[in-house]
């Protein structure tokens, strides 16, 4: 029976010798086995009817004229049909060299004549069926390595008796390292393309596996020249041999760098507004429900915001909706560049990068919330919804078109408007509304007691703005009294804000907002202008030298810029300098950074003054007297009004003024209200006081009366 390569077909001998007598043998005892048979009485021919026959197998004589058979089976593995073909050399050399050349020439075999023809038949038929079988293996192995390769699939192993490591040329490849020969890589070489702070970990957990005879699967980054980022699955199995003991690691490595991008894409679509990218309805609450068990947890506040556009609808309708898509990314950008790290907790879950805004969310349409995190007081909240305000109401251009937008802002506080998500929302959303029907334009909170401070604090911020192109601002003067002489000798300037319907407003009411607005830089460069243009013109009235003292918001002093504010004034009103005191508190001396060190240090080549204000209330004060070029320290009121009942608050007074004079610094006291304290300030050696005990804070004109008569 013959091997058959295929129903209904018989396999094909090409014989080829120069011998007719022997290629006559050979033909007929192959023809008595079944095969189809044809000859040829050279190379050269014989390699004719390869390419038209396309054996199956070919009886080679090595020893032939035109062209020996060592030839010939070359050339017939280069063939593209000539790499499956079972190739037997027939030979009457039987020296190892002929054996050696056949077999390095491609033979598949080598038989000696004088050949036996029943026994050629056989050794024929034993050929096909291994050649078969070779090419089924060659065949499988190629189509392996082609599928891992489409898969992105490479393998590895470990030999657990000898420790040594294998891995695959498709694993070099995926892995991007650059290896001629996939032998000569070692463990460590297979892992060094691994991101450096995954690299210890994953190479701990293979040794783990290895020790321990376990199966795994891990997922990690790889550094690729290829590609900017890839994630490669490694998965492992231990295999046994017959008498189950472990013999080899056997691992695969995969390239799921799309299928991560795939996971990613689908998160996003499931979780972001594909608009704006920002969060979705369901993010945001699932995000709100942690925070509010987070917040029982450690028993904090948090504020919930809700942010809709006035008249965005008007928009839409009027100049398309394109144009209100680009307003509500615009707005989006604007609104996640508005909120700073410190005011949301964003970081829950995932460290992603669209994670951090995942407590800033698109509910749909034009409707936005925030999640303000750990507050200390709703204050906060609305200090953060002015500022989105702010930001939102301005005037937008998309493609010609000028845009003019608001919103209106609604505030829920936990757990004092609800200790559950939905309601937390829903109440925040009825604020919105009363800000709505508040006239748009601001924020309202969902507790009716919070919106009377906040329609408070909205009304001056919004006054504010006019109050200086208004000149609705002024100055009032409290002496300053030398406790020996008791003469006037300085002043400190106490803004008042002169409102046109609310009436005179203390700067505890405005200074604050002020600040957060950014008003503030233009009403600290209001008051030394007027407050030099007032020293000079008192100068210019004979009134002698008087210091007026004034308070500069420290608030981000070294971005004020008032160093040139400063030579500014000077310049423009050409006062003396020298009679101009620059009040200073502790906690901006508590920033002792280097520029506002250098800030300080300026301000006194200038030739001005520096008084520390409200000195003893604040932290560390003994360093600042050695840090900060002070001139003059103010002993707080506290201190001042307890002296007569309370003896610490005496010993306190009497160690900073013999602290201040051995440094060689004024000591002023502040609150001074009866005589009493007057006099025991004097006998403890206090330079100068103010207080009620001598004057409240009046008006310039009124002032200029009390230095006329030239006493305190």
């Amino acid at each position: 029976m013959i091997y058959m390569d295929a129903p209904g077909k018989n396999p094909i001998v090409l014989v080829v010798d120069d011998d007719p007598s022997l290629r006559m043998v050979m033909v007929a005892a192959l023809k008595k086995f079944g095969f189809d048979v044809t000859d040829a009485d050279g190379g050269r021919s014989g390699l004719a009817l390869f390419n038209s026959k396309k054996p199956d197998i070919v009886l080679l004589d090595v020893m032939m004229p035109d062209m020996d058979g060592f030839e010939v089976c070359k050339k017939i593995r280069n063939f593209p049909d000539g790499r499956y073909t079972q190739i037997l050399m027939v030979t009457g050399l039987e020296d190892i060299e002929s054996t050696r050349r056949a077999f390095d020439a491609g033979a598949n075999g080598f038989v000696t004549k004088p050949l036996s023809p029943a026994m050629l038949g056989h050794r024929v038929q034993y050929m096909l069926r291994a050649g078969n079988a070779f090419r089924e293996v060659d065949l499988h192995q190629s189509r392996l390595a082609k599928t891992q390769e489409l898969a992105r699939i490479g393998t590895w192993q470990i030999d657990l008796r000898t420790n040594k490591f294998y891995c695959s040329p498709e694993a070099c490849h995926l892995l991007g390292m650059d290896f001629k020969n996939s032998n000569e890589i070692t463990l460590d070489d297979f892992f060094s393309p691994v991101i450096q702070q995954e690299r210890d970990q994953i190479k701990q957990a293979i040794k783990h596996a290895r020790d321990k005879r376990e199966a795994t699967s891990l997922e990690y980054q790889i550094y690729c020249t290829d590609a900017p980022q890839k994630y490669i699955l490694n998965k492992s199995e231990i295999i046994c041999d017959e008498q189950d003991h472990p013999t080899m690691m056997l691992g695969i490595v995969q390239d799921v760098s799309q299928l991560k991008r795939a996971e990613e894409e689908i998160r996003f679509l499931a979780f972001y507004d594909s608009l704006t990218g920002l969060a979705n309805r369901m993010l945001f609450m699932d995000r709100l429900e942690q925070t509010i068990l987070e917040s029982k947890r450690n028993k904090k506040h948090f504020a919930l915001l809700f942010l809709d556009l006035d008249n965005f609808k008007g928009i839409n309708d009027t100049l398309g909706h394109h144009i209100g898509d680009l307003l509500l990314k615009k707005i989006a950008d604007n609104i996640k560049g508005s909120i700073r790290k410190s005011d949301s907790a964003a970081r829950l879950g995932d460290q992603s990068s669209r994670e951090e805004d995942s407590l800033i969310a698109r509910l749909g349409g034009d409707e936005f919330t925030i999640l303000v995190t750990d507050i200390l007081d709703p204050e906060s909240a609305a200090v953060i919804a002015r500022r989105l305000i702010r930001t939102v109401s301005e005037v937008y251009e998309f493609d010609g078109h000028e845009v003019s937008i608001t919103a209106s802002i609604g505030i829920s506080v936990f757990p004092e408007d609800g200790g559950k998500a939905e309601t937390l929302l829903k109440n925040a959303d009825t604020a919105m509304y009363h800000a709505k029907n508040e006239g748009r334009n601001t924020y309202q909170f969902f507790m009716n007691s919070m919106n009377l401070a906040a329609i408070e604090r909205f009304s001056i911020d919004r006054d504010l703005k006019k109050a200086l192109q208004n000149n609705e601002f002024v100055l009032y003067y409290q002496p300053q009294i030398n406790l020996a002489t008791r003469r006037i000798v300085g002043a400190e300037a106490l803004i008042r804000w002169n409102h046109p319907t609310r009436g005179m407003i203390p700067p505890d009411k405005f200074i604050p907002i002020a600040e957060e607005s950014g008003l503030i830089i233009d009403i600290n460069k209001w008051v030394l202008r007027t407050a030099g243009l007032q020293s000079k013109k008192w100068a210019e009235l004979g009134y002698g030298t008087t210091t007026v003292a004034i308070n500069l918001s420290g608030y981000k002093l070294a971005s004020q810029n008032i160093i040139q504010v400063i030579k500014d004034a000077i310049r423009d009103f050409d006062f003396n300098p020298a009679n101009i005191e620059i009040e200073i508190t502790e906690n901006v001396f508590m920033q002792d950074d280097e520029e506002t060190v250098a800030t300080f240090l300026k301000i006194k080549d200038l030739n001005l003054r520096i008084a520390l204000d409200d000195f003893g209330t604040g932290y560390s004060s003994l360093s600042y007297l050695t840090s900060f070029p002070v001139d003059t320290i103010k002993i707080d009121r506290s201190f001042v009004m307890g002296c007569t009942a309370k003896n610490n608050n005496l010993v306190i007074i009497r160690a900073i003024i013999a602290l201040g004079h051995s440094l060689g610094k004024k000591i002023v006291a502040e609150g001074v209200e009866t005589k009493e304290q007057y006099q025991i300030l004097k006998g403890l050696g206090c330079d100068e006081a103010q207080g009620y005990y001598f004057s409240h804070p009046i008006p310039f004109d009124e002032f200029e009366k009390l230095l006329m008569d030239g006493v305190g």
